[in-house]
């Protein structure tokens, strides 16, 4: 297992900077997830790690040793790309063997982590087969087999899922995820689906044009946001500016525009107002005599396991989420009630 330290990341194209001082550690064994929107700078700093990108300023340590001006067959990294990248021609086994016979390994070791490495990804009955023979998972398969083979002590993946149907994404998030614990490799991945992120990481991190806003646990990332922008990229957010009505020494008071009060706990702000975020499940709709805020519902939207309601209100739109047992019909008034131990002042103000 290899540590991974990128040390103030600098990567520019003419004028442009597309990574501004990126600085992250990567732990021995840890799952790392890269999420943005198009162009925040991830799949940059995978090619950077990579090798295919050479970057302006800062370095790269894997183990404490610069690799920063290394090739990208000398950094001893397995790569697997969104577009799987297999040789048409070869078969799944040939596919998985190239790696090693450009590395000269010996043909009898060859095919002994052939073996396991088609063990591994659960194709060894397709050993023989081509790729155009193979559903989109199994190619995919093939891929992180290929990457693996070669035992590399870091795994990158660039956005590998993108190509495949809903149903299949959600079965290779488990099956990477699994692997990658059972073999305990250093893992760098890079993402702009949220679900992948949330639920195949260690840690993800958030990053917007060129910059990390937040890394830190999915939950962590989640619940306590470090910024509004994270927050409103993350899932769903409302978020209401209030105004302080009370401080104690470890909570404080806000006021709702029902006149309702909501206290705190943590160290009271010196502002007069406080931007909180609340989740849409962290809402409860509640009879209007019961509530901390009412409104009108103008949306409900059917999900599956739960269903959304956008309702108006004095502090603005709201979206609760609800279990489908809860039922509200456009146009109710309903009312909204809130768990002040779960809303989240968010750090730095308005985004």
């Amino acid at each position: 297992m290899t540590e991974v330290s990128l040390l103030s990341l600098v990567k520019s194209y003419g004028t442009v900077q597309a990574l501004k001082g990126v600085s992250l550690r990567v732990g021995h064994g840890e799952f790392v997830s890269l999420l943005g929107p198009s162009g925040c700078g991830k799949s940059t700093t995978l090619k950077c790690i990579a090798g295919f990108e050479d970057i302006s300023d800062g370095r790269i340590l894997f183990d404490n040793r610069d690799i920063s001006r290394k090739l990208p067959e000398d950094r001893d990294i397995g790569m697997v790309f969104q577009s799987y990248a297999l040789f048409p021609h070869m078969t799944v086994e040939q596919n998985l063997a190239f790696g090693l016979e450009m590395r000269r390994v010996p043909r009898a070791e060859i095919r002994d982590r052939v073996a396991r490495a088609l063990d591994m990804v659960q194709l060894g009955p397709y050993a023989g087969r081509y790729p155009r023979a193979l559903s989109g998972g199994q190619q995919q398969r093939v891929a992180l087999g290929r990457a693996l083979v070669i035992e590399p002590a870091i795994l990158l993946l660039d956005e590998p899922l993108a190509n495949l149907d809903a149903k299949l994404r959600d079965e290779m998030r488990t099956f990477i995820r699994d692997l990658q614990k059972r073999v305990g490799i250093t893992t760098i991945y890079v993402t702009h689906d949220q679900g992948e992120a949330m639920t195949m990481s260690d840690r993800v991190v958030v990053m917007f044009d060129g910059d990390i806003a937040q890394a830190a646990p999915p939950e962590e990332i989640y619940d306590r946001p470090a910024s509004e922008r994270v927050a409103r990229f993350v899932g769903n957010a409302n978020i209401l500016d209030l105004p302080v009505e009370g401080r104690d020494a470890d909570r404080f008071s806000l006021r709702l525009p029902s006149g309702r009060m909501l206290s705190l706990p943590g160290a009271p702000p010196r502002a007069a107002s406080v931007r909180v975020m609340a989740r849409p499940e962290q809402l409860r709709l509640v009879p209007p005599d019961a509530a901390d805020l009412t409104g009108a519902v103008t949306g409900r939207y059917f999900n599956g396991g739960h269903v959304e309601y956008r309702v108006s209100t004095e502090a603005g739109p709201l979206t609760v989420q609800t279990p489908t047992s809860v039922r509200a019909q456009e146009g109710e008034t309903v009312g909204i009630a809130f768990d002040p131990s779960r809303l989240w002042p968010i750090p730095g103000g308005p985004a």
